[in-house]
């Protein structure tokens, strides 16, 4: 009987987890929809804090994407963005090719293939930002 009964606690205790990880996994789904971009555009925004910003642009095979962020420095503040082909923020990384300059503040790649391509902005603690992006 006490054997069933640590067995039973111990189930119990690997369900809790198994439940609350995918509570976590839940909570991090992006709820606000992308802005969509067109091939050249200016953005601009108010970041800061755990919150992003997400845009998405629709790039055809062998064009280069270019993106370039600046903003309104205040304090130490910095604003930057993420290239990916993930649409999610949580889940996407740093795509594989292009190339980052200008200490970090523009990015350019050439793209392998056609598709939707996610930028995502963040600043810490805050920032208003202008993001210009650009298809050739």
């Amino acid at each position: 009987m006490l054997i069933i009964r640590k067995r039973a606690f111990l189930i119990l205790i690997v369900l809790t987890t198994l439940l609350s990880a995918a509570n976590i996994t839940w909570a991090q789904e992006e709820t606000k929809p992308k802005l969509r971009l067109r091939n050249s555009t200016t953005a601009k925004g108010f970041i800061g804090g755990e919150a992003h910003e997400s845009y998405v642009i629709r790039v055809r095979k062998g064009r280069t994407l270019t993106a370039r962020i600046s903003w309104k420095l205040v304090d130490d503040n910095r604003a930057e963005f993420t290239v990916s082909d993930s649409p999610s923020f949580y889940n996407g990384g740093q795509l594989p090719f292009g190339k980052w300059s200008d200490n970090g503040r523009r990015w350019s790649g050439k793209v392998p293939t056609t598709g939707d391509y996610y930028i995502y902005v963040v600043a810490h603690p805050t920032a208003h930002y202008q993001l210009r992006v650009s298809v050739n």
